[in-house]
């Protein structure tokens, strides 16, 4: 008997991101990222939180109101963004060749160690737009380390609408 429905496998590891995105309790923007092998195995999945010996509940380490200034900004000094959980959180020493899901676009320092563990493929649901600059720098950085990068809102899957109405309700 053959099913009818089922997930792309965009779709399926795009939702494991968003699921892991669930994990964050930064009370800005939750995300989430999974790294996959080409045999379409997960070999690695983070999200976004405080490094390891903090306190999640401690408001200090969540406080700031410029999105752009570690001075500021307590979020982005202490955090450990997806990706680079994702990264630290892989069972391969060798991620060349392998795709990254991410929630959101990355910030130019993930991009970089994204190029550095060889990392192929990125797709991502969101980018920042307030973050023009950024968002051209990491562009370029994937572009030096050919590292495709799409939009997963742009894809044809018909089955997307289930990931983005997962991925609309994290708040």
């Amino acid at each position: 008997m053959k099913r009818e429905k089922y997930l792309s496998w965009e779709s399926y590891f795009m939702s494991v991101a968003v699921l892991s995105s669930f994990r964050s309790k930064d009370p800005k923007f939750q995300n989430g990222a999974v790294i996959v092998d080409s045999n379409n195995k997960i070999v690695g999945i983070g999200y976004n939180g405080l490094s390891l010996g903090l306190d999640d509940n401690d408001p200090k380490y969540w406080g700031g109101v410029n999105d752009d200034s570690l001075v500021v900004n307590p979020r982005h000094a202490y955090s450990v963004h997806a990706e680079r959980n994702a990264v630290l959180n892989s069972n391969l020493r060798d991620l060349k060749g392998t795709t990254i899901y991410c929630t959101q676009y990355p910030c130019h320092i993930c991009a970089q160690e994204l190029v550095q563990v060889g990392v192929s493929k990125i797709v991502y649901i969101t980018k920042k737009s307030h973050h023009k600059e950024v968002n051209n720098i990491v562009k370029d950085i994937f572009k030096g380390g050919k590292l495709k990068e799409l939009d997963f809102s742009k894809l044809k899957n018909k089955d997307k609408e289930f990931v983005m109405n997962m991925f609309e309700k994290r708040f």
